[in-house]
This record gives structure tokens, C-alpha cells and sequence, in this order.
């Protein structure tokens, strides 16, 4: 996630109290309120040396969650053998969390710094689209097996249909989209009781 630059070298010891100083800033008082001068401050360095290490906020929190040390609440998707409302019990879980202010700027935060960089964008999608993507396909699967999905569809399809859902509330606040149901039942190509 760090990129190289010119000018001195760069001092391991103020790389990690610049990422103490994020967590710790996005833990006091959230992403929104967080700025490159503040965790500056925090860090007891200049805003040139967090520049050297990160062109943007966003990469350092992106670094944050590429190491583990900030994550989004994880969501698993139940399995209760009535896939329409297993998915749409699953899809309002997340549309609410994005309804907390920090959950919602985090994930802001991680779209705006995978388009940043194609590298940091595949590492990204690995550590927390890629299982849920996964997970989705999986379950479909079995809805597959089960007849609870039409006859035509396609599991990848609606597992990318469902996360660009999440992406389009995460990116347009104030949006309204349909209702989960209701996506959840057009992408299934049927109407499961």
C-alpha cells in the first residue's frame, strides 16, 4: 500500500505511529472527521511524511485493512433453506450497517482507495469483497439445487448484482433503492414463499 517516493529515507518507526495515529483518530471520533494533518499531529510528524508514504487518507486506511488491524463488521449470510429471505434478511443486515456513519465512510474509504491504485484494488477485493462474493455464489448454488432460483439463473451474476447493490448505497447517500426484497426477487427470476 506504501508507495515509493524521493527525498530521505523513510523511517519505519514513523510509518507505523502514522498508522497507530489513523486507527486510533477513526476510533476517537471517525472517518469523516479524519484528516492528513491530524494524523500528522497525532503521529509527531509532518504532513510531507505521511505524504511520502500514502498520496491520500484513504490508501492509509486501505493499509489498515489490508493488515487487519480495521475491518468492517463481518455479515454472514444465513441459511435457513428459504434463500429469497435468507438474502434478504442478509442484503437489509448490511444496508443498515452502512446507516452507521463510520461503517458507511470505512467503506467509502476502501471503494475510493481501490480506485486508486490496480494493485491495491486486487488485494482489496481479496481481503473483503472476495469472500463475500464467494460466499454468495456458494449459497446460490445450493439455491440452484433446491429450485429457488429460475431456470436461467446465473449464480455469478446475481452475486455481483447483489454486491454492486451494496456499493451503489455505500456510494450514493440519501439514494433510495428499491427495497432489498424486491431486487432479491427480480435477481432470483422467481417468487420463492
Amino acid at each position: 500500500m506504501a508507495e515509493a517516493g524521493r527525498g530521505r529515507p523513510r523511517s519505519e518507526q514513523s510509518r507505523r505511529a502514522i498508522l497507530a495515529a489513523t486507527r486510533d483518530l477513526i476510533a476517537e471520533s471517525g472517518y469523516e472527521q479524519l484528516t492528513v494533518q491530524a494524523i500528522a499531529a497525532r503521529a509527531g510528524s509532518g504532513r510531507q511524511t505521511v505524504y511520502r508514504w500514502w498520496a491520500s487518507k484513504e490508501l492509509i486506511v486501505a493499509e489498515l485493512v489490508v493488515n487487519g488491524e480495521l475491518t468492517l463488521p463481518p455479515v454472514p449470510i444465513p441459511d435457513t433453506g428459504h434463500l429469497q429471505h435468507d438474502l434478504t434478511a442478509w442484503l437489509d443486515e448490511i444496508m443498515l450497517s452502512l446507516n452507521d456513519p463510520q461503517a458507511g465512510a470505512l467503506m467509502l474509504a476502501l471503494v475510493t482507495a481501490a480506485s486508486d491504485n490496480e494493485a491495491d484494488a486486487r488485494l482489496l477485493y481479496e481481503m473483503s469483497t472476495g469472500p463475500y462474493h464467494a460466499a454468495l455464489v456458494d449459497r446460490l448454488a445450493q439455491g440452484v439445487s433446491a429450485g429457488q432460483v429460475g431456470p436461467h439463473g446465473d449464480t455469478t451474476a446475481i452475486a455481483d448484482a447483489l454486491i454492486g447493490t451494496v456499493l451503489f448505497r455505500a456510494l450514493t447517500p440519501g439514494a433510495r433503492p428499491a427495497p432489498t426484497s424486491v431486487v432479491i426477487r427480480t435477481l432470483l427470476g422467481r417468487s420463492e414463499s
